[in-house]
């Protein structure tokens, strides 16, 4: 998945982020809700753990482990965000 300016602003209007660290990197809930969407399953409740930033264009994917913990990771495998079940 990637996330473009365009998408960026979008959400950032929406959740009234003026922020001026995202006008080069991708907000990490942003990443989280489009992971969630398209998953199957829904986690009532989770944690986050930020481990890099993503960069706008940035191409990166992730992986549900053990349905416990999703890794999101770029394409060089550097881990971005971990996403763990309460």
């Amino acid at each position: 998945m990637v996330f473009n300016r365009e998408i960026v602003e979008q959400y950032l209007a929406i959740v009234d982020d003026e922020n001026p660290i995202h006008e080069y990197i991708v907000p990490g809930q942003l990443i989280v809700e489009k992971v969630f969407s398209m998953m199957d399953d829904q986690w009532a409740s989770y944690k986050i753990k930020y481990v890099q930033t993503t960069d706008i264009n940035e191409l990166i994917d992730f992986e549900v482990v053990e349905n416990e913990r999703i890794i999101v990771s770029n394409k060089a495998n550097e881990v971005k965000l971990v996403i763990i079940r309460n």
